[in-house]
């Protein structure tokens, strides 16, 4: 029987994803959306495009949910709400999550409709989950979960039960995608690398090496998020600087894992003393000072960190003068883009496939613009 079930699940999965990516809006196709491999990271890239007013009634929930308004006409009410977080217990998580349960009241959600689970940072927890959710047959499905494989599976399982999903930060076959511009923050991040590395040092004959902490569990979409570190330094410094680039699988999001990926790095490179780096958020980058520290390594006069999401975590690490800078994703305010999505796609109208947070450089000179101290 579990064979039979798992050869089920694997052909929903081939057939979900040979028949192209379908926007669920009402079950309605959104021409230009993409969905796995190549083309749907070079669509990520720019976040694609589409004709003028497609987008109206997203853009007018999106209005009222930034204005912290009740959303006209209470879209949610009477609709069952499912959201799966990443990991429940992170601070940048914990930040989603109340920003969703607060714009879903702003819509009329009951908060009695809404279902909420905690993946773990676990694949087979998120497997798990998934079903979990479709027993509970919600109207619409939030997936937070790190597994690019989980999620292509998480698709055709809520395809097939025509159950709309929204993925954030990591993608989903078929689903509209809310979260950061991988490669946009990436390219952010690897300029303001280079502009500290000129600055503090000099310029790059003083590198010894730069580490990329990646999460390639994440798929090709979220590895855009160290890749463009590297696209940046080529163009600044040229080719040659790749030689100097250290990639690294820092495992999924957590500190200890990350440590484990420095320390082995740190032993195949024991010369390495002027070293930049950036991981894929501040729990892997706690790992990673940790790493330093610990080898006797961590010298801020020779160590350069770039973080990105700039969550509680990340805020201390920029006061503490641990981080140089940060890209921040503003978490708080992830609600403000996810439930006009969920709403308007509840009415059968178009949401954009790639559904962007503004982001920002935050340093220890300007931190308390955007979040002052409590």
């Amino acid at each position: 029987m579990k064979r039979f079930k798992l050869i089920t699940v694997l052909l929903l999965v081939l057939v979900f994803l040979a028949t192209g990516a379908v926007l669920f809006a009402g079950g309605a196709k959104e021409k230009g959306t993409t969905g796995t491999g190549k083309e749907m990271v070079e669509e990520s890239k720019t976040g694609g495009t589409a004709p003028a007013g497609v987008y109206d009634v997203f853009n007018n929930y999106l209005e009222m949910a930034k204005k912290g308004q009740p959303y006209a006409g209470a879209p949610g009410k009477g609709k069952k709400l499912g959201f799966a977080n990443i990991f429940g217990t992170l601070p940048f998580c914990i930040s989603v999550e109340q920003d969703i349960i607060k714009q879903a009241k702003l819509a009329g959600f009951a908060e009695s409709d809404m279902i909420i689970l905690d993946n773990q940072y676990d694949s087979t927890i998120g497997l798990k989950n998934a079903d979990i959710m479709l027993s509970k047959r919600p109207d619409f499905f939030i997936e937070f979960q790190a597994d690019a494989k989980v999620n292509a599976i998480v698709a055709a399982k809520f395809n097939a039960a025509k159950i709309p999903l929204l993925a954030v930060d990591v993608p989903i076959p078929g689903a509209p995608f809310m979260g950061v511009n991988n490669w946009g923050v990436a390219l952010t991040g690897g300029k303001y690398m280079a502009k500290l590395i000129k600055e503090q040092w000099g310029g790059w004959d003083k590198v010894d090496m730069v580490v990329l902490m990646q999460m390639p569990a994440g798929g090709e979409v979220v590895m855009l998020r160290s890749d463009g570190f590297a696209a940046a330094l080529v163009e600044e410094f040229g080719a040659d600087a790749e030689k100097k680039i250290v990639r690294a699988d820092g495992g999924m999001g957590q500190t200890e894992q990350a440590k484990a990926a420095m320390d082995d790095v740190l032993a195949a490179h024991p010369a390495g003393k002027k070293i930049a780096v950036t991981s894929i958020n501040e729990q892997t980058m706690a790992g990673v000072i940790a790493s330093l520290q610990g080898a006797g390594r961590w010298n801020p006069a020779d160590v350069i960190v770039i973080t990105l999401g700039v969550d509680e975590l990340g805020q201390s690490q920029i006061r503490e003068g641990l981080s140089d800078a940060g890209i921040a994703f503003f978490p708080e305010k992830y609600g403000e883009y996810i439930v006009p999505a969920v709403v308007t796609m509840l009415q059968g109208q178009a949401v954009p496939h790639w559904i962007y947070v503004q982001n920002e450089v935050i340093t220890k000179e300007n931190i308390d613009k955007y979040y002052p101290k409590k």
